[in-house]
């Protein structure tokens, strides 16, 4: 496995497009399912939990795993270690 090393803001990159994705992903059923439900308040609404996820949920594990990847000492790393 010592093959699959590599740099720290790589993996952050990896993560991010592998994140990037699966958040597309979501956006694009919840966007189909959505269609028949489409109203200035609900449109609200959806913003509003949104916002609550960002900052409470998303944000903040955003930010937790960015710092424990940006605290460890390595240069380069294995993919299955974290």
């Amino acid at each position: 496995m010592d093959k699959l090393k590599v740099h720290r803001n790589t993996l952050l990159l990896i993560a991010g497009i592998v994140w990037s994705i699966a958040g597309f992903n979501v956006l694009r059923l919840g966007a189909v399912a959505y269609l028949g439900y489409v109203t200035f308040l609900n449109l609200l609404l959806s913003a509003a939990v949104y916002g609550v996820f960002q900052i409470f949920v998303f944000g903040k594990k955003v930010l937790s795993s960015r710092r424990k990847l940006c605290r460890l000492s390595w240069k380069r790393r294995s993919i299955s270690s974290i």
